[in-house]
């Protein structure tokens, strides 16, 4: 069972997302899934935004990553507090799977200090590599690391890569998580290093959370490309958009998989309008 939490939200001119000439402010919530396994108990995918973005972004040169990306969250947007109000303490989150390591998907992993962390190694090691301002471009603030992360963490690379079902073609291989074909993470390169959606096979079809290799549905559906200017932020501009051609023809292949990017608003209401129907 998958159920979808928005945890915030900043906002971006639309023509850098949507690569049209728009330049009023486009409004990007961050969502989060929490994921109830049968067996290895409540699992997160990523954690939206905290608090805590706010007090390591108060200085330069962090400061500059809120000036770019002006971030909102309510006090009853924190994730912590939605759990805790539907009954699940933070300790009661068992794992927490990582898409990628930029700042809105990963503030809240100080929150969970029982919880063991799911990643790409690839990810991992390309955020400890980079030093603060290099890092800062591409996104990370390493202040939002637990400090004990090496210790609770395992790398998907470690698992062995298995082949998906015909459905989830142009992605041929993947990997099973808990090898029990529940959950499998398939690479998604272009976004950042180590990029990583999760397909969820608990619902009819199967869900598909794309984390950022596409920001809207319309981006995979119609083939929109952002501005080149984002690309600068982006680990690679030809994989990127190959992965979004993949997304796009995935969509045309199997309309009935949900595929869920982590921004985007009309999948996020879409997705809860179908879970309470």
């Amino acid at each position: 069972m998958l159920e979808l939490y928005k945890v915030g939200h900043c906002w971006h001119p639309e023509a850098m997302v949507l690569g049209n000439c728009n330049l009023s402010k486009m409004k990007f919530p961050a969502h989060i899934g929490l994921i109830r396994h049968p067996t290895k108990g409540l699992i997160l995918f990523d954690t939206g935004y905290a608090k805590r973005f706010s007090s390591v972004t108060k200085r330069f040169p962090e400061k500059a990553y809120s000036i770019l990306t002006p971030m909102k969250l309510g006090c009853k947007e924190q994730l912590t507090e939605q759990l805790i109000s539907n009954g699940i303490h933070p300790s009661d989150i068992k794992y927490i799977f990582i898409s990628h390591f930029h700042a809105d998907h990963i503030a809240g992993l100080l929150d969970f200090p029982d919880a063991k962390f799911i990643c790409s190694k690839v990810a991992f090691t390309e955020i400890m590599k980079l030093g603060k301002l290099s890092g800062l471009i591409k996104g990370y603030l390493k202040k939002l690391i637990p400090t004990d992360f090496h210790k609770r963490c395992s790398f998907i690379e470690d698992l062995k890569p298995t082949a998906l079902t015909q459905k989830l073609r142009p992605f041929h291989s993947g990997f099973d998580i808990f090898n029990d074909g529940s959950l499998f993470a398939i690479n998604l390169p272009g976004h950042a290093a180590g990029h990583y959606g999760l397909f969820c096979t608990g619902t009819k079809a199967g869900t598909f959370l794309v984390g950022d290799a596409a920001w809207t549905k319309d981006a995979y559906e119609k083939s929109l490309y952002p501005n080149p200017l984002a690309y600068l932020i982006m680990d690679s501009r030809k994989a990127y958009i190959e992965t979004l051609d993949s997304l796009g023809q995935l969509y045309g292949n199997s309309k009935d998989i949900k595929i869920i990017p982590s921004h985007c608003e009309l999948s996020f209401k879409e997705y809860c309008r179908d879970q309470q129907s």
